[in-house]
């Protein structure tokens, strides 16, 4: 597992669930590199499932990852894409039915160079961030005594969050906002994440929600800590419906 703390000595920015859309990330990226040639990307999770583009968006990572310009922390969504790939029995959702469909449809050997490359790839990533000891980025959000630690709990947590055991009357589990009771002082990191979708960008005692729901028809977000800005990119449509 690789090591959670990070020192950026450059401008970087954090992307919200990019989700397969693959135009949307590719805009914001032109855009945040207006503000430097050599912006370094993160991502809090969840690049694939639902969208239109997701073995595309994948590689487009990986890639840009080797030029040392991404990094993406552990998220539900690429943890579960790559149990698949080493032959575990996980239920493909509709929404993973769209990644896994894409990989299919390529021939043998693409699909074995592509399964052995996401598998390393993933297996390096950080579970979650602490860059420059200011700022803490993790899928799902963290709670301030789980930084530092990497067991079971705090992996469960970053990857799905919490939830009330409870669910929506959509059907899904019912979320607890963990950030609530959050007592934050003047040491207190900014935890900056993603997975729960939000309208605008949740902010609430120093914690930063960035999942704009691109996938859902509404918007893609970075956000430039150390300028304290967003950057939004409209969707170009509607990828993926709960109500399909």
């Amino acid at each position: 597992m690789a090591s959670f703390e990070l020192n950026i000595d450059k401008i970087y920015a954090v992307v919200g669930d990019i989700h397969g859309c693959l135009t949307e990330f590719k805009e914001i990226i032109k855009l945040l590199e207006e503000y430097s040639k050599d912006i370094v990307i993160i991502s809090v999770g969840d690049t694939i499932d639902r969208g239109d583009y997701n073995i595309e968006t994948l590689l487009y990572c990986i890639d840009l990852y080797k030029k040392g310009r991404f990094l993406e922390v552990k998220s539900n969504h690429l943890d579960k894409f790559v149990r698949y790939l080493k032959g575990n029995n996980v239920n493909i959702s509709h929404g993973m039915q769209k990644t896994v469909s894409e990989f299919l449809a390529l021939n043998k050997e693409k699909r074995e160079k592509i399964k052995e490359e996401v598998i390393s790839y993933y297996e390096n990533l950080p579970l979650y961030l602490k860059i420059n000891n200011n700022i803490v980025v993790a899928h799902a959000g963290i709670k301030d005594e789980m930084i530092g630690r990497e067991d079971k709990q705090v992996k469960s947590f970053v990857l799905y969050g919490e939830t009330t055991g409870r669910y929506t009357e959509k059907g899904f589990p019912e979320r607890v906002d963990w950030t609530k009771h959050r007592e934050i002082n003047k040491n207190s990191p900014k935890i900056i994440y993603g997975h729960v979708v939000f309208d605008e960008p949740y902010i609430n005692n120093l914690c930063y929600g960035i999942d704009t729901g691109a996938v859902l028809g509404n918007k893609l977000t970075a956000y430039i800590p150390d300028l304290d800005e967003f950057i939004f990119v409209k969707s170009k449509k509607v990828y993926f419906s709960f109500e399909d």
